[in-house]
């Protein structure tokens, strides 16, 4: 009789709402595992530094631009938190910190209240400031090499000439000027106009433009003197027959040594305009000379000499037919 009281007993403990009974272990043994499992655990991860300089001072030494921050919590926690997004660590500095160590505490880092930060690597930084100062400086262009043979540089322009670098005072001191990125004008024949760079190499200066800077480089070909020598003087512009002493010039012409070596001399005249002489009598006169022809990029130095006596005669008629004959003669007679 007992026995079957038990049995009964039995039945109605593991067998009566058995499913309800099931989901109740199951659910007891996942909250075992989970309170058993939600110890604490460490994890490690990067904090960026922002440093904050004040006003007309400068940082010297060399920053630190993130930490390695180390954080313990429970497990559910820290599965929670990412430590990438932590928030920049942030360094307020003063003209006090001139040349001292400045530490790196915890409470620099907003992390939630169930996380601790055990440790920052590093927990301290060099700090040397400096004031901060302007100055004005010519810019030095950087050419190398040389134009094509018979060219030459005949001017260098650097806009602007001057600019005004800033930063800190013991780098300043030293410098007195500031040049520009290399220019090489190797075998050039035109000129150049460029912005260009200026080689700063020190990361603390900067150069304080209201426009990039430019550079002009003209290039023009070498110009050379020829004499041109015996040159004949015509007379122009008149009805009169005309006689011009001395007969020949020489002319000293200056250009480009390309343009110079190249032009057609057969082309060059030099005359004497005498219509105003024609409406005059025939006399003597004394009169310079033009050029004309002479290529436009070409230069008269000189010409020699520079006045010319001309003679002007009325112009003698043609011989006509029969004068021409009596002045042959009869052929017959002549035979004879």
């Amino acid at each position: 009789m007992k026995g079957g009281v038990l049995i009964q007993l039995a039945r109605r403990i593991f067998v009566r709402n058995f499913y309800l009974k099931f989901i109740a272990i199951i659910l007891t043994l996942a909250l075992y595992i989970w309170v058993s499992e939600d110890r604490e655990t460490v994890v490690a991860g990067y904090a960026p530094v922002r440093i904050v300089v004040p006003d007309d001072m400068t940082l010297v030494s060399d920053p630190i631009d993130r930490v390695k921050v180390t954080f313990r919590g429970r497990w559910s926690d820290i599965n929670r938190f990412d430590p990438s997004d932590i928030d920049p660590l942030r360094i307020d500095l003063s003209p006090a910190d001139r040349d001292r160590v400045v530490s790196i505490t915890s409470d620099m880092i907003g992390v939630p209240p169930a996380i601790r930060v055990t440790d920052i690597e590093p927990s301290s930084m060099y700090v040397d400031l400096e004031p901060e100062i302007f100055k004005n400086v010519p810019v030095r262009p950087r050419i190398s090499g040389d134009p094509r043979a018979s060219y030459t540089v005949t001017d260098i322009r650097v806009i602007p000439r001057t600019v005004t670098l800033r930063g800190p005072e013991s780098r300043l001191q030293d410098i007195d000027s500031v040049r520009t990125e290399h220019i090489d004008i190797t075998g050039r024949t035109e000129p150049l106009r460029r912005e260009i760079r200026l080689d700063i190499d020190d990361g603390l200066v900067t150069a304080e433009l209201d426009a990039p800077v430019s550079l002009e480089i003209d290039i023009e070909t070498e110009e050379i003197e020829e004499t041109l020598s015996e040159v004949s003087v015509d007379a122009v512009n008149t009805s009169y027959e005309a006689s011009i002493d001395p007969e020949a010039a020489n002319l000293t012409v200056r250009g480009p040594e390309s343009v110079v070596s190249e032009f057609d001399r057969e082309l060059i005249r030099v005359e004497i305009d005498l219509s105003e002489e024609d409406n005059r009598p025939p006399g003597t006169y004394s009169r310079r000379a033009e050029v004309v022809n002479l290529p436009p990029e070409l230069e008269l130095e000189r010409i020699h000499p520079d006045r010319f006596r001309v003679i002007t005669t009325e112009a003698q008629p043609d011989p006509s037919p029969d004068e021409d004959e009596d002045l042959t003669g009869d052929p017959g007679e002549e035979s004879l």
